[in-house]
Order: C-alpha cells, then sequence, then structure tokens
C-alpha cells in the first residue's frame, strides 16, 4: 500500500472551457463578462511563452478584474522574478 504525505500535491486538472466558464460565472455585467472572456482568450494564446508561475498570475489576475475597483489590490512591483520568454500582463 502506498502511502501519500499530505504535503505531496498533485497538479490539478482543468482545461480552458472550465476557466471560462468559471469567470463568465462570477461576472455580473455584460462589460464584465466580455473583458474576462477577452483576457482568458489572450492568455490562452500566450500559455506556451508562459512559465507555469507566469500562467497562474494571469489567471488570478483575470479574476481580479471582477473585483469592486475598491477591492483590488495595488500594483504588485515586488514580484519574484519568473523564467518565462514573456513578461508583463493582465496585473
Amino acid at each position: 500500500m502506498t502511502h501519500t504525505s499530505p504535503t505531496a500535491l498533485t497538479e490539478p486538472t482543468w482545461n480552458w472551457d472550465y476557466l471560462e466558464t468559471v469567470f463568465e460565472d462570477l461576472a455580473q455585467t455584460p462589460a464584465e463578462k466580455a473583458a474576462v472572456l477577452h483576457l482568458v482568450s489572450v492568455t490562452r494564446e500566450m500559455s506556451p511563452y508562459l512559465s507555469k508561475l507566469d500562467l497562474l498570475r494571469e489567471i488570478i489576475c483575470i479574476g481580479l478584474v471582477l473585483l469592486p475597483e475598491h477591492d483590488r489590490p495595488p500594483n504588485a512591483e515586488h514580484l519574484r522574478p519568473s523564467i518565462s520568454l514573456v513578461s508583463g500582463g493582465t496585473c
């Protein structure tokens, strides 16, 4: 019997359709819906050039677009560098 430790994490299985569905459900206005679907599309196109860390950042930042203006975090200037070929992004 194989025992895995509680700290052993597996990579989640998801696809872009799941991500679009989640953000589409969270969008409260037609403008938000259009914005997040556009951002998911652009992120999908850029994903081959992003590290896993940068891809995760982009996905999280898409969700932040849906927050009310007063709930948005300040621009993060002190992010750890990544190894992706493309820098910059949604946040």
